[in-house]
């Protein structure tokens, strides 16, 4: 039988209680490699708790985290609002990994293995984005790993099978989007909350009207640009996105 685990005791009584936790402490959970990218691939103790605390002002009860990782948000929103939180993840040690900090923390998370095709949004009233798709697009140095491979068509088909989820939310849906959702966020959808933390934009929406336009907002650094703005300037040749095929596939609706 294993003995009392401190660390992870006192990590838990900390969030539990709303109590700032250093990235440095709290990363001392996670096995080897995903603590030496923590600072690029989860989020931050302070972004997840203020992402947690927000969700739960907007009325939240069953978040998912699409691109869940190593858990490192699932289990700081579960402990910081008393509530189980699910993650979505691809990749089975990272899902493993998920379920076994969960475990260490006593935290009520729930991991889903595999793709985004495998998810029911209708299961969830609000969702946690820390631009998840942004991988697909990633020099190799900067990914992960080499397991799966950039795509811009695996981009573009992910970005787009979130847009359907977030046109068929229900009124009243939140989401927190951290540093980009990386697609397009339906024009029925409003932001209610912004802050930057840690140099990246961190921004509360919630889904307050119906979808009666197929524009869409699209997330560009600290700028919120419809969509149909962007095409305008792809149309009129401006320098900044002329031959940008990447931008030209993400402004049109597709198959949203």
């Amino acid at each position: 039988m294993e003995g009392p685990d401190p660390l992870a005791e006192e990590i838990r009584t900390r969030l539990t209680s709303r109590q700032p936790v250093s990235d440095e402490q709290f990363d001392q959970l996670l096995p080897v490699r995903p603590r030496i990218r923590s600072a690029s691939y989860w989020s931050s103790v302070e972004v997840a708790q203020t992402a947690s605390r927000w969700l739960t002002e907007a009325g939240a009860q069953r978040v998912l985290d699409v691109g869940s990782g190593v858990g490192k948000f699932c289990s700081i929103a579960a402990l910081s609002s008393s509530r189980r939180v699910w993650g979505v993840e691809l990749r089975p040690d990272l899902a493993l990994a998920a379920r076994q900090l969960a475990q260490r923390l006593g935290a009520e998370v729930v991991i889903l293995d595999g793709t985004l095709e495998s998810v029911d949004p209708g299961r969830f009233d609000a969702f946690y984005f820390f631009n998840p798709f942004a991988e697909h697009l990633a020099e190799v140095h900067e990914r992960y790993d080499e397991r799966f491979p950039a795509s811009v068509d695996g981009f573009i088909n992910d970005v787009r099978i979130v847009e359907r989820w977030l046109r068929a939310a229900p009124i009243g849906t939140a989401m927190v989007s951290y540093n980009g959702l990386g697609g397009r966020i339906p024009l029925s959808w409003v932001v209610e909350k912004s802050d930057l933390v840690n140099g990246d934009h961190l921004r509360l929406w919630v889904k307050r009207g119906l979808d009666d336009s197929n524009d869409a907002i699209i997330e560009v650094n600290e700028y919120l640009l419809p969509a149909s703005r962007l095409a305008s300037l792809i149309h009129g040749g401006d320098p900044r996105v002329k031959g940008n095929s990447l931008v030209a596939r993400l402004v049109s609706p597709g198959s949203s």
